[in-house]
């Protein structure tokens, strides 16, 4: 009767065991699936960060540039004409 009982006790504490493990597992794959949606929210907001920062740059250049573009088109005034 001992030893049936013995098996009973083990048992048990087995199965008491598993519930612990599959219920730590739940948790994790959770806070896993959470972290991941985090991670890729950062990596998103870091990209469109670098990006914006990369679009100002090239508006500055085009602006730079443009301004440029405008003063060789401008007319040369009488003053500044040449003679050949």
């Amino acid at each position: 009767m001992e030893v049936i009982t013995q098996y009973a006790d083990h048992r048990a504490e087995i199965e008491e065991r598993i519930r612990s493990l599959e219920s730590e597992q739940t948790t994790l794959l959770t806070e896993i699936a959470s972290l991941k949606e985090k991670l890729t929210t950062l990596e998103l907001e870091r990209h469109a960060t670098s990006l914006s920062n990369e679009v100002e740059a090239l508006r500055t250049e085009k602006a730079v540039l443009e301004e440029k573009v405008a003063t060789y088109s401008s007319p040369i005034a009488p003053s500044e004409s040449y003679t050949v």
